[in-house]
């Protein structure tokens, strides 16, 4: 849709996850120029795009390869200076070791930048996360989501999880389903592990059975199900902005800040008003479901 579009700021990856071979297919960590970047942000304020996503295989590396350094708090205070028109400016893909607390205080000062963090994890037993080569640990990863939510009070957080990695363990998974429960996100995704060959995962020993593996994943959605009924019942009779995506008959669909385009919720929207694509409305929340919220505008 011509209202949001895509902006990638950087390509490839250092991080060498052991079940992933998107560093072995992209070759070197590469951040597209500053000056490359505005431009692009400049040509979307002209055109009124309403929400711009910033993308790449881990976005929080932009600019070590330029600078020596990470660069996205800087990045991002230039583009909100330029993005006059742009209403909402999303971060996809942050890796967690890297979320910094410039960044976070940036996204609660900003008006422009959603407040929604997409940090996957992939799992939080100690064992595996080595295994998986994350560069990280439970404790960490407990400690930055205890540190988001204060840095940031009504932020959406956002993960993904890998289900039936190689070894993974009755008790494992349990520490696992447990935590989700414990932490709640508000977005989550699940995927069940797959081989990619050329990944130094796929030769690991104590490959998960496929039945073991979906049985997994289906305890992990069925969690997060109620997890996300419940804290969608949170915003009924709130007020909140919806950005309509599309309309559908006789209602519009939008999304929340809290929601990025094509793996989150919907907001199903009833007004008296010609709406289009594109356009910020105020929603009263009349009703909430397992994933979507309905409401009036």
């Amino acid at each position: 849709p011509s209202h949001y579009a895509y902006l990638k700021i950087c390509e490839g990856c250092i991080n060498n996850c052991s079940f992933c071979v998107i560093p072995k297919i992209k070759g070197k960590f590469t951040s597209l120029d500053i000056s490359h970047i505005l431009h692009k942000i400049e040509a979307f304020d002209r055109d009124r795009v309403s929400e711009v996503n910033i993308i790449g295989q881990d976005i929080t590396c932009y600019g070590i390869d330029l600078h020596g350094g990470l660069r996205l708090a800087g990045l991002l205070r230039k583009l909100v200076k330029v993005a006059k028109h742009i209403g909402w400016i999303r971060l996809l893909y942050l890796y967690p070791s890297r979320v910094t607390d410039e960044l976070l205080e940036l996204i609660h000062n900003s008006s422009k930048i959603c407040k929604y963090i997409d940090l996957p994890i992939q799992h939080i037993n100690n064992r595996i996360l080595k295994l998986m080569k994350r560069d990280t640990t439970k404790k960490d990863i407990l400690n930055l989501i205890d540190k988001i939510r204060k840095a940031i009070p009504g932020v959406a957080l956002r993960t993904s999880i890998i289900a039936g990695f190689p070894s993974e363990t009755d008790k494992e998974f349990k520490e696992l389903l447990k935590f989700i429960e414990e932490v709640k996100f508000e977005r989550l995704g699940a995927f069940i592990y797959s081989r990619e060959e050329g990944a130094p995962a796929y030769g690991f020993k104590k490959q998960i059975p496929q039945k073991v593996k979906m049985e997994r994943f289906n305890m992990i959605m069925s969690c997060q199900k109620n997890i996300s009924q419940q804290i969608n019942k949170s915003f009924f009779g709130k007020i909140i902005d919806v950005l309509i995506d599309e309309k559908e008959k006789d209602y519009y669909l939008g999304r929340s800040q809290y929601d990025a385009p094509e793996v989150d919720g919907l907001v199903y929207v009833n007004s008296k008003k010609m709406l289009k694509p594109g356009d910020f409305v105020k929603v009263k929340i009349t009703d909430t479901l397992e994933y979507d919220l309905t409401g009036e505008a």
